[in-house]
């Protein structure tokens, strides 16, 4: 199917305003990452604006932010927005960014603090509002960071290495290295948190083909590791998504090109009470996945069957695939999943089940450049913007609402997009995010297709912790904690 047969939104859902703004993060020095990006280097952040009925793109400002600016969120309460950066040579930081008066277009830098670990590529504010939880690529670090009541990180409290991360720190490897074994080491990649009881943090890991599951302890201020859960080996988890109201949630294989379906599985051990306890190994799949947290239901290729096994051998003898998946959002309304392919250049739109949460291909949606590596969804969901690498464009698309299926509107130069954030309002902020997203405690069983029903604890009371000197390393093989001085900020 062509863009010209598509068809305008059909009963969108409307706008909080007649723009939206969108920050979009730029490469600004490709000999430091994992990865070599074929696009221009840019200045590190834009802020976008797009016109909510015409789709047609505006720069407002560009902030010079670096090295290689990557995943941006913005503070719940504050008018300020994080953003990680990513390089292997060196620990990549967390820079702070104030949005004067709430603009968004009105940009400056507030500080930086380091996040300990190297190519950091996401980052997850807690719902207390007193940490940050933040991943590191290359050496499959998840750190938690400590937020004051202004929104100023202060540093790391306590670093959780993957079991097998030390041999970055031994081996020193090379991204050529990294290029021919994608899998010699742990890769974590994300850390996203369930939207049922909001307590635990999930974290997939690309290197080990493993969902690792966090608490947070609020009492210790530290991570409690509560299980790890196997995934097929040799896909590459990169990123998963929940379902906001159907107990499931959606993995995107980066080395597979696929999509893997997991049924949650609510374990009031993991979620409810004290949040130590010993780490359990799960598996998704094979005989025991019925006991596991995380349980296969299915998994869909992104790509045409045409294109399977499709690569190359490069000049130092290294396979790569024609194309690998990238980025996987959930549409706000939670009836159609994205998964963007680069190679193929192409959004996969998949119709979600209302019962089930299984996928049924819908197609595939040209981008509109090359190397899609990040999109998202304004949150009414009529509008989407794609970043295509290594055609330093950013495009603008209309969702037709009851299709799921894209037309195109607009497209903007900008140097080496890699990460798409639509900036809330303040009016979004406080309102439910769609009229179709059910209340928790109104979700029944058969909605949720649990093994248990939902717990509804309340909220683990707000703590201040003290100011401190030092961080605690965990050591995977041991269990054991060993302390490590780090500086205060200032």
């Amino acid at each position: 199917m062509t863009s010209s047969d598509h068809l305008m939104p059909s009963s969108p859902s409307s706008p909080t305003s007649s723009h939206v703004t969108f920050m979009v993060s730029s490469y600004t020095d490709a000999a430091i990452l994992a990865h070599t990006p074929k696009g221009e280097m840019g200045r590190g952040l834009s802020s976008i604006l797009i016109d909510a009925a015409t789709g047609k793109l505006q720069l407002k400002s560009a902030l010079d932010v670096g090295p290689n600016p990557a995943f941006v969120v913005k503070h719940p309460h504050k008018n300020v927005l994080y953003a990680s950066t990513e390089r292997i040579d060196a620990d990549g930081d967390v820079v702070a960014i104030a949005m004067d008066n709430g603009d968004a277009s009105k940009l400056r830098v507030l500080g930086r603090v380091s996040a300990q670990g190297k190519s950091t590529c996401y980052l997850n504010i807690h719902q207390s509002m007193q940490y940050m939880l933040a991943v590191n690529y290359w050496d499959a670090k998840v750190n938690l960071m400590q937020l004051d009541a202004q929104g100023n990180i202060s540093g790391v409290r306590e670093i959780n290495m993957q079991p097998g991360a030390s041999y970055v720190e031994n081996n020193r490897p090379t991204r050529e290295e990294h290029w021919q074994y994608r899998q010699r080491w742990p890769h974590s990649h994300c850390i996203v948190t369930e939207p049922y009881a909001s307590r635990l943090h999930f974290v997939s890991d690309l290197g080990l083909d493993k969902v690792f599951v966090y608490r947070v302890d609020m009492v210790a201020g530290a991570m409690r590791l509560r299980a790890s859960v196997d995934l097929v080996a040799g896909r590459g988890p990169r990123h998963l998504v929940f379902h906001p109201t159907l107990r499931c949630a959606f993995v995107v294989n980066e080395l597979e090109s696929s999509v893997t379906v997991l049924q949650y599985r609510h374990i009031a051990a993991f979620a409810e009470g004290n949040p130590s306890g010993h780490a359990v190994e799960m598996s998704s799949f094979g005989e025991s996945k019925s006991e596991s947290i995380l349980e296969e239901m299915q998994v869909i290729s992104t790509l045409p069957h045409e294109w399977d096994g499709r690569g190359s051998i490069n000049a130092d003898g290294v396979w790569k695939a024609a194309s690998h998946a990238s980025e996987v959002r959930l549409h706000p309304s939670g009836k159609f999943l994205y998964v963007a392919n680069r190679g193929h250049d192409t959004l996969a739109v998949f119709r979600v089940d209302d019962n089930s949460g299984m996928l049924a291909l819908v197609d595939y949606e040209p981008t509109g450049g090359k190397c899609p590596r990040n999109f998202n969804f304004d949150r009414s969901g009529r509008l989407l913007l794609v970043g295509n690498q290594d055609s330093n464009l950013v495009s603008s698309f209309f969702v037709d609402m009851s299709s799921g299926r894209l037309t195109p509107a607009d497209s903007l130069s900008v140097p080496s997009p890699n990460y798409i954030y639509a900036v809330p309002t303040s009016a979004e902020e406080r309102a439910p995010l769609h009229d179709n997203f059910i209340p928790a405690s109104n979700i029944s069983q058969e909605q949720c297709k649990a093994s248990s029903p939902m717990s509804l604890s309340p909220m683990i009371p707000q703590m201040q912790i003290p100011q401190f000197a030092h961080v605690s390393v965990v050591e995977p093989a041991t269990g054991a904690a060993v302390s490590l001085s780090v500086p205060k900020a200032a």
